[in-house]
């Protein structure tokens, strides 16, 4: 890793997801060979999902956690090659399986995103939620990457 993004604005530059559903605080490691990354969330009552009566943001978006990941890791590869960041869709998520209900105000989530199968645009992903160093989430991601999003729709 060459490339330090330790905040939300550095974070920001490689994603298309913008105000308040642009959800990672910082991306601790990638590696583009390997086509992994791990990225970082704090939890505050200032996240989108946050929920009073839980005290926390539910664990079921981890995967969007990990969608953004997802979203980062493309963008790196696309500052590489001085591309902008690719837009890109969840199809499916698979194997959800939630160990603790809510990640709680004061946590720091760990997400790690591996990319393990890829056709042309279609590629899967494993990823995993970590909190206070325990296995929190694991899940299945199958995404698509699209040249125009709005094209893309239609």
């Amino acid at each position: 890793m060459t490339d330090v993004f330790d905040t939300k604005e550095s974070v920001s530059e490689l994603v298309p997801h913008k105000g308040k559903m642009f959800l990672l605080d910082r991306v601790r490691d990638y590696d583009l060979k390997e086509n992994s990354i791990t990225t970082e969330i704090d939890i505050s009552r200032d996240n989108l999902f946050y929920e009073e009566e839980l005290g926390g943001v539910p664990a079921w978006v981890a995967f969007e956690y990990m969608a953004q990941s997802v979203s980062a890791l493309s963008g790196l590869h696309g500052r590489a090659k001085g591309e902008k960041p690719k837009a890109g869709f969840i199809m499916s998520v698979s194997g959800f399986k939630a160990d603790v209900p809510v990640f709680k105000s004061g946590e720091t989530v760990v997400i790690n995103v591996l990319e393990n199968i890829r056709m042309d645009k279609a590629v899967t992903f494993e990823g995993s939620a970590t909190v206070n160093g325990t296995l929190a989430v694991t899940v299945k991601l199958n995404t698509v990457e699209v040249d125009d999003p709005k094209s893309s729709l239609n």
